[in-house]
């Protein structure tokens, strides 16, 4: 709810451009995020030095060390206390607070949904993505390819935020689904430097937050939006990109029964029968279907059924001998906007973060937010 608001406010009060573009707008703004750690849960586990209070303010109770929090009668149960809440908001007095043996920044709210728990993270944008950095990049990439993360992951959640919260409760998923978010355990000195250093950055087009996408490794050039999802997007174009070398996804093999393949097809509601002949129709760069017996399946669909990680991406060529399905690809992911091993590659050339963004999304701009 506390996401929905804000982005209500955010498109009806302010004029995009002005309140997010003009300088004279930025003092002040500052955004948080509603991340649903954990869903319709019988129970959770939070430790810490903490006020529990009311969505109005009011301080009903307080804590200090290990709560269970639990429903009855439709209310928050506290150990062995009943609150007269369906809400609850605990505001750490140290800045953090521990969910389940994991630690998080920001304040942790409790909102009973059909008897069972719903746990939100709230914390502003800049503490969620010094929780993000580390687990959508690698640890010891350079800090320039940190930076651009930063930016990636913030645009990302500020998009999300105004145009597609997760649910009315909370902004994002803490997963795949939206990023992967686990809270202050992966920060270190380098990710938390990335994120103060480009602080309040995002990526604009025409005049507003991009809708931004980044994969793994594209394995020598990355994917256009058009191709990939048939939809025309002036900054997602296919380019070169000789810098994702080092990923061990760069060139990938595999092999499966075709027997296995049948199953997983048949599991998706794609019955092939036994599987006589297998090949694939590629688009310019991509392949597009993937032709079973005389069933054509679109490429995004076969991988979903296959498995993500029996065919790390859409680029691939397939052959059937002697029984055996053999794949031979390149990159992981849908190849579309930044190849993450690729801006690491460049960073290690001596590029930095605004020339990374620049090189795979054409005609964006980096302005600050706030």
């Amino acid at each position: 709810m506390l996401g929905s608001l804000l982005a209500m406010l955010f498109l009806t009060v302010f004029n995009p451009v002005d309140a997010i573009l003009d300088n004279s707008h930025q003092d002040g703004f500052d955004p948080t995020l509603a991340i649903g750690i954990h869903v319709g849960v019988a129970s959770v586990i939070i430790e810490g030095d903490a006020t529990v209070e009311s969505e109005a303010g009011k301080v009903v109770s307080s804590i200090q060390g290990n709560y269970r929090y639990t429903v009855k009668n439709g209310k928050i149960k506290q150990k062995n206390r009943v609150l007269p809440l369906k809400t609850a908001i605990l505001q750490p007095k140290l800045g953090i607070i521990q969910v389940n043996g994991h630690v998080f920044r920001g304040a942790i709210k409790l909102v009973v949904q059909r008897g069972k728990l719903t746990v939100i993270n709230i914390l502003p944008i800049e503490e969620y993505v010094r929780g993000v950095i580390n687990r959508e990049a690698l640890p010891h990439w350079p800090l320039e390819a940190k930076k651009t993360q930063a930016i990636l992951a913030r645009t990302f959640a500020v998009y999300q935020k105004i145009n597609h919260p997760r649910s009315k409760l909370y902004d994002l998923a803490p997963s795949v689904l939206d990023q992967v978010y686990g809270g202050l355990e992966r920060e270190d000195v380098s990710s938390n430097r990335a994120v103060d250093q480009t602080k309040g950055l995002v990526i604009i087009k025409n005049n507003m937050p991009a809708k931004i996408y980044f994969h793994s490794t594209c394995g020598g050039r990355t994917a256009s939006a058009k191709e990939v999802w048939g939809k025309e997007v002036s900054y997602l174009h296919s380019v070169k990109c000789p810098y994702c070398k080092n990923s061990s996804l760069y060139r990938w093999k595999r092999s499966y029964n075709r027997s296995v393949i049948a199953k997983r097809l048949k599991k998706a509601g794609y019955n092939v029968g036994k599987i006589r002949k297998i090949s694939v129709q590629r688009g310019v760069h991509r392949v597009k279907f993937v032709v079973v017996n005389r069933k054509k399946i679109p490429v995004n669909k076969f991988r979903a059924a296959v498995g993500y990680t029996a065919i790390w991406s859409n680029d691939f060529s397939v052959s059937l001998r002697r029984g055996k399905i053999s794949f031979s690809g390149k990159g992981a992911g849908h190849g579309v906007g930044v190849c993450q091993y690729g801006m690491a590659g460049m960073a290690k050339k001596g590029k930095n973060y605004k020339q990374i963004l620049e090189y795979y999304l054409k005609g964006i701009e980096l302005r600050r937010l706030y």
